[in-house]
């Protein structure tokens, strides 16, 4: 049988000649050529390498360490530089920062420094910035409480923390814009209290593009965004919340709340309806992402019948089948108002609306 060569056509072909180039006798001179690098990463978690700022209120401490918290996990992020003159205490461009750190085993009363640039516990050279909790624009005053007392922490000044809750004491954080969101728990920096101990490395990294979920209370008035600095006492319960959780508020009374309206920070770093939930409001400075989605409908899967115990923090017969994000942030919430409510109350809370999961596309770029 013949077989039929298709495409082949083996008649004569015309011949060509094509001249090949030399190098150009300049190139190695051309700025073509030496030209600087200009990506640097993907932009989802850009590597930049931040430190937090050393002399941020703690919010929690890490019963396994013994280490406190400084930025819970989720929270929306900004950060300040050499460049920044507020708060006090952070990079120096001429290097002749000091950080604050020990007390002196040797002088009663002494609180020891360090350089930032020439110390074994400085600040690493690839640290440029440091991190602050995002303030939606406004400036706030972070408050010291009882439980930096407990840390042991120094003001940037190298004075010994007081408790905030009646002296009013605490860090200002100017208005910023965000630059991402902590996608961990930030650890308090504590170089140089111990010489052989350290909480983790020297920094990290942030999260600019993602999808998340957080939860969220629907309130008149939003409590929850308070910072009342006449008011210890009620900023006492609130920070019992804050600094535990990361979430989102709208104030029923002011804001529009449903998918696809832009989100912002609080002044806290916690997450808010921007332009009172505009549906036509434009992408600002402010912007860290979109609402996607509203959750109330729970429990799901048959997690209510899941038989757990009090204090697993596992979603079942203990948490009504909710996620126990949810339900330890719906006890937490309700108890600001005096409200010890039952299991069966919190979940009745979430089904009829007041409290849920946002769950929120991040574009912080």
């Amino acid at each position: 049988m013949a077989i039929n060569n298709f495409g082949l056509g083996f008649t004569a072909q015309n011949t060509y000649k094509v001249p090949t180039r030399n190098r150009p006798d300049k190139y190695a001179e051309s700025p073509l050529a030496q030209r600087a690098r200009f990506e640097v990463s993907e932009g989802i978690r850009p590597a930049e390498y931040f430190a937090a700022y050393k002399y941020l209120p703690v919010t929690q401490k890490d019963i396994t360490t013994g280490d406190y918290v400084v930025i819970p996990k989720g929270r929306i992020l900004s950060a300040i530089t050499a460049y920044d003159l507020s708060p006090t205490g952070g990079l120096q461009l001429d290097g002749s920062g000091v950080l604050y750190g020990y007390d002196d085993q040797i002088t009663t009363g002494n609180v020891g420094s360090y350089s930032q640039e020439n110390s074994y516990f400085g600040y690493d050279e690839y640290i440029t910035s440091l991190l602050v909790p995002a303030n939606g624009g406004t400036e706030t005053t972070l408050f010291y409480t009882q439980k930096d007392v407990d840390a042991g922490g120094y003001t940037s000044g190298g004075t010994t923390i007081l408790d905030g809750t009646t002296a009013g004491s605490g860090v200002i954080n100017p208005a910023n814009a965000p630059i991402g969101v902590a996608f961990h728990d930030w650890y308090q920096d504590i170089r140089g209290k111990n010489l052989n101990y350290r909480m983790w490395s020297d920094g990290g990294h942030v999260l600019t593009d993602w999808y998340v979920e957080v939860p969220f209370i629907q309130e008149s008035g939003t409590f929850s965004r308070a910072i009342a600095a006449d008011d210890a006492a009620r900023r006492a319960e609130f920070t019992n919340v804050s600094d535990i959780f990361t979430y989102m508020s709208i104030d029923n009374d002011t804001e529009t709340f449903r998918p696809g309206i832009f989100v912002k920070s609080d002044a806290l770093g916690n997450y808010m309806p921007e332009a009172l939930g505009s549906p036509t409001a434009t992408k600002t400075a402010q912007t860290v992402g979109k609402l996607l989605a509203l959750d109330t409908r729970f429990p799901k899967s048959g997690l209510e019948d899941v038989e757990t115990y009090p204090g697993s923090r596992m979603p079942g017969t203990q948490t009504a089948g909710l996620p126990s994000f949810l339900f330890e942030f719906v006890v937490a919430q309700e108890a600001i108002n005096g409200n010890d409510v039952t299991i069966e109350g919190v979940l009745a809370l979430v089904q009829t609306g007041k409290y849920g999961v946002a769950r929120i596309q991040l574009s912080v770029s």
